[in-house]
């Protein structure tokens, strides 16, 4: 416990030399003016800090203050440390919230809720989505192929699952189409690419799958 304790004073002064005392800040065009100064929780993989920063507010008065301190060292939903974030998306990756969850309360250090690790999935999903295709493309390059390979076996499927905000399938918007499947559910794409020696024995598999998108 003293190590961790003393892991998370650590974190916690090095974060703090991110904060900025600056009168005004210029940001993308737009000037923002020093107001004051509190104290924040965040997450850290060495498990929850607090640390006093500076917030900003625009001259113009018109739109939401900033933070420099989060802006500067990565801060991720205005919790996570960016170590934190990638250990939080690494679990959730292969797990379930709740699973994630009773996971990092088993190991220590970090303990985020389920509900903190699901707005986490949601904070990364955009800027994920935004530089998919090239990113796809990078991790593609990485995999590899074992040279017993004799055969490949593709598979694609799709599971219901519940979206919220759907409440009729598309196709009872169709003309002459009558809608099918319950409420309020959409499907989502997935599928995987295993590989077999000569013997039949698995070698290999990726798994892939999308949320819901038009004729997947």
């Amino acid at each position: 416990m003293l190590v961790i304790a003393l892991e998370s004073e650590f974190v916690r002064e090095e974060l703090g030399r991110y904060d900025t005392t600056a009168k005004e800040v210029e940001i993308n065009g737009k000037v923002y003016r020093k107001s004051i100064r509190l104290p924040e929780t965040y997450l850290s993989a060495a498990g929850q800090i607090s640390v006093e920063r500076h917030l900003y507010y625009p001259i113009a008065k018109k739109g939401k203050g900033i933070c420099p301190m989060e802006m500067r060292s990565g801060i991720i939903g205005g919790y996570f440390t960016p170590r934190a974030a990638r250990h939080g998306a690494f679990a959730m990756a292969h797990l379930t919230s709740g699973e994630s969850e009773e996971m990092f309360t088993e190991i220590g250090n970090m303990q985020p809720s389920r509900s903190s690790l699901d707005r986490l999935a949601k904070e990364l999903s955009p800027h994920w989505e935004s530089h998919r295709v090239k990113w796809e493309a990078q991790l593609r390059q990485k995999e590899t192929v074992p040279a017993d390979v004799k055969v490949m076996a593709i598979s694609v499927d799709g599971v219901m699952a519940p979206i919220r905000g759907a409440d009729k399938q598309e196709k009872a918007e169709q003309p002459g189409k009558h809608a099918s499947g319950p409420t309020g559910y959409k499907e989502v794409g997935c599928g995987t690419v295993t590989l077999y020696n000569q013997e039949a024995e698995r070698l290999q598999t990726v798994r892939y799958a999308r949320m819901p998108e038009r004729k997947k």
